[in-house]
């Protein structure tokens, strides 16, 4: 059985939780960040502005690492893989996000016109414990 088809990794991901994304600086530790996360069933994404850091190092390189903690359930998915970042069309994009963390934000998102969509299709996913 395919590990996300399991209901408990379902929910997780359906959940409003952060999910902890990790990318390469160019020298040094990895940069770690926590975001807000859609889960489409092909693909993780998440909206960030130009000016950050993750979005200048995935520039740069775009390997990728995503991490969702059940803590209450004692488990996590992580997935891994190159990101894509879409440049264009952000707000049609980031409807999800806002439905899935702030509903009430639909109608007026706020939304700055250097933001961008970093999504993930991953290579591997992993169900651990």
């Amino acid at each position: 059985m395919d590990v996300l088809q399991r209901p408990e990794v379902g929910r997780l991901l359906a959940d409003a939780r952060h999910a902890v994304v990790g990318v390469n600086r160019a020298q040094g530790a990895p940069q770690l960040s926590v975001v807000w996360f859609v889960w489409d069933g092909e693909a993780f994404r998440f909206s960030t502005t130009r000016g950050r850091a993750k979005y200048l190092n995935l520039r740069r390189d775009p390997s990728i690492s995503l991490l969702i903690d059940d803590f209450d359930n004692k488990f996590y998915v992580a997935a891994y893989g190159t990101a894509r970042l879409v440049e264009d069309g952000h707000d049609e994009l980031a409807r999800p996000l806002l439905a899935k963390y702030m509903p009430e934000r639909l109608d007026d998102p706020g939304w700055t016109p250097d933001r961008v969509i970093v999504e993930l299709r991953p290579d591997r996913i992993l169900v651990g414990h």
